[in-house]
């Protein structure tokens, strides 16, 4: 790396450091001021408000990061044009592609670590922040994946299953309902007072009664053990905790999308989530490229402007990006598309901003 790669650098990490730094507080105040009479009526020990904004912290950091971005490449490359350093780059006959090629090599950088914090951070600190609120402040106690829970799943195809107390530890449960649907009528209920997943991976379920219809006729039979079809139900999936695709890795929403898809449910709104997780951290490369290509083609402009610049530009990336998502999860546009919408509008913007600055 040579020196005006190395200075480039150095003042492009030392003006994203103190974005970030400056952009998780906001972040960390603001939530604060709306959070905080539910800390004092909740009487949060300041061990556990901090604990929960530690875990907040990495979500934060991803978010903001494409904004963190952007104003360090408008602050780079406005003060090689407020010092005359990009005229004299130019004058010395070194292309202004040089600071683009150097803003390019960190995004990309950038964009791997925000993509590792994503996969293998915020999801577990995510989590860990919702216990945090159900112990010290719902008062739910610190929900485990241990603890005993009802849940109810939609194993597709018109089939629910309900299960008391399922332990996950035990992988058994009591007072299990399974329904099987025809369209708008019930054809099959299977009632059990214990579930249990046995040691050779078979769905069993103890003192069963089923009750079952068909073209207006009612059958009734009754078995000391019934061995249920259940294809593809994997007993993780009754754990005590369900989990928003913001707690998801990659891997872990590929599956659930995989299962949606056996299974027969509308996974449009999983799918979209799932490409988000690739479109978002690309997005630091996009708003760097954009970034960096409108600020060579502007005059000289203070930091306030590049500044204000820098959140009109993002609060539209995110409209957009937002937009694109609302369509791709009620079915409008392919769910690969509607993830990927800001990127490529403003992808194709900083293709045109790169040929006007005539680099």
């Amino acid at each position: 790396m040579k020196t005006l790669d190395r200075h480039i650098a150095r003042t492009f990490v030392f003006v994203l450091v103190g974005a970030m730094v400056a952009f998780v507080a906001i972040f960390v105040i603001m939530n604060l001021t709306e959070r905080i009479d539910r800390f004092i009526e909740a009487e949060a020990p300041i061990r556990a408000v901090a604990l929960y904004y530690l875990y907040f912290t990495p979500f934060i950091l991803v978010l903001t990061l494409p904004i963190g971005m952007l104003l360090a490449s408008l602050s780079t490359i406005g003060g090689l044009v407020r010092t005359n350093e990009l005229t004299a780059i130019k004058a010395s006959g070194v292309s202004i592609y040089r600071p683009i090629r150097t803003f390019a090599a960190l995004a990309l950088g950038v964009t791997a670590i925000s993509f590792l914090i994503s996969e293998m951070v915020v999801p577990g600190a995510n989590e860990q922040m919702g216990m945090v609120w159900n112990r010290y402040v719902s008062k739910q106690g610190a929900i485990s994946r241990t603890e005993t829970v009802n849940r109810t799943l939609d194993l597709g195809g018109g089939t629910l299953l309900f299960v008391r107390n399922w332990d996950s530890a035990a992988q058994a449960g009591q007072h299990a309902t399974l329904t099987s649907r025809e369209g708008n009528r019930t054809s099959r209920v299977v009632q059990a007072s214990r579930i249990r997943f046995t040691e050779s991976e078979e769905w069993r379920f103890d003192e069963v009664t089923i009750r079952a219809w068909d073209d207006g006729r009612e059958s009734f039979a009754e078995h000391d053990t019934w061995q249920a079809e259940l294809p593809g139900l994997d007993p993780s999936e009754l754990t005590a905790r369900h989990q928003d695709p913001e707690e998801m890795g990659y891997a872990d929403l590929l599956a659930y999308v995989q299962r949606g898809r056996e299974r027969g449910r509308y996974i449009n709104r999983a799918l979209v989530d799932l490409h988000m997780k690739i479109a978002l951290p690309f997005a630091n490369l996009i708003i760097v490229l954009f970034g960096s290509a409108l600020a060579a083609t502007r005059r000289r402009t203070g930091l306030a402007v590049g500044f204000t610049t820098s959140i009109i530009i993002c609060f539209t990336y995110y409209v957009v990006m937002r937009t694109g998502q609302a369509f791709g999860y009620n079915g409008d546009l392919p769910p690969l598309l509607a993830a990927w919408a800001g990127n490529i509008i403003f992808g194709v913007m900083s293709l045109y901003f790169l040929w006007r600055a005539r680099f």
